[in-house]
């Protein structure tokens, strides 16, 4: 849902790329499948360009994403699957004076990518809902503790706001946004 979100925004076609930091990492194996799905969903509209592993540096996600932007000058969009893929992604398309241009989606929301999203380098902000996963998880330590496992679920979604220029200020959006207090 958070790639239809960003192929939406690019106009539903185009030439994308997923910036990943290293398979075997079940959430962002996912998140670069349901990308995969998306794209292909598009009917040929949109075509994956590439994707590249980053190790989950910032500095290797922006030599990649330069290296796809010089070799792709017509990239329509860039999915980060984590902070630091997004980020570079970011950086390099900033580099490249093409914010606006090249959609990039973040999945991550700390007050950083928000301050992307506000000056135009970033154009989604993926959030997870990081107040109902500590709540959840404190929930289920007392459920522990007490010895009452039979209300703990191995997998909880707690689903995620999409986050654009348009709805930063929402009261969901804000309560989305990772902030350090």
């Amino acid at each position: 849902m958070g790639c239809q979100a960003w192929i939406d925004a690019a106009g539903g076609s185009g030439k994308f790329y997923i910036q990943n930091v290293k398979p075997g990492i079940s959430t962002t194996d996912q998140r670069e499948q349901g990308c995969r799905q998306a794209i292909e969903a598009t009917g040929g509209a949109g075509t994956l360009v590439g994707v590249d592993y980053n190790d989950d540096s910032a500095a290797n996600s922006a030599q990649q994403t330069t290296a796809v932007l010089q070799r792709t000058p017509d990239l329509t969009g860039i999915f980060g699957a984590n902070l630091f893929s997004a980020e570079g992604a970011a950086q390099a398309v900033k580099n490249a004076n093409l914010s606006g241009t090249v959609r990039v989606a973040n999945f991550d929301a700390p007050e950083q990518a928000i301050a992307d999203l506000r000056a135009g380098a970033v154009d989604l902000v993926i959030a997870q809902k990081p107040a109902d996963m500590g709540t959840t998880g404190v929930d289920y330590a007392v459920m522990a503790v007490s010895g009452d496992m039979t209300g703990i679920q191995k997998r909880v979604p707690t689903g995620y706001v999409v986050i654009d220029r348009d709805n930063v200020d929402t009261p969901e959006a804000q309560a989305a946004i990772y902030k350090s207090q």
